[in-house]
């Protein structure tokens, strides 16, 4: 297990910054299921370094922006949506609206397979495109 550390925010309480360490995967993919861009609108996957990890916000609609950050933000891959999409969607991500083009949105399932390689891997799933 690559990811040492699962951080996400609970907006039905009042200490909504929530995180647990040593996260098992279902700890991950049900807080991923959990994000309704209400509530829950953002997970991070770190390693113990905290210098590398993986985001996912949004979740209103089945929909999420993905990104990966290496080296303290030094690069910083964003998951590309493998179908054409010209949308532009309004997502909640960390409790903040905003406007995110198509090609920047996947569905939660995408979402969850890439967070299962990050979560084991800290590496990027190679089955879909970065930018």
């Amino acid at each position: 297990m690559y990811a040492k550390l699962l951080l996400y925010d609970d907006r039905e309480t009042d200490d909504f910054e929530k995180n647990i360490e040593l996260p098992s995967w279902e700890d991950v993919e049900s807080i991923i299921n959990r994000m309704d861009g209400h509530f829950t609108t953002e997970i991070i996957l770190m390693d113990e370094t905290e210098d590398n990890y993986l985001c996912i916000g949004g979740g209103n609609d089945g929909i999420c922006n993905v990104y990966i950050s290496k080296d303290d933000n030094m690069l910083i891959k964003t998951l590309l949506n493998p179908k054409e999409d010209l949308n532009v969607y309004k997502l909640v991500t960390g409790g903040q609206l905003g406007n995110f083009d198509g090609i920047y949105c996947v569905s939660i399932e995408i979402a969850k397979e890439v967070a299962k390689i990050f979560f084991e891997t800290g590496e990027e799933c190679e089955k879909y495109s970065w930018e």
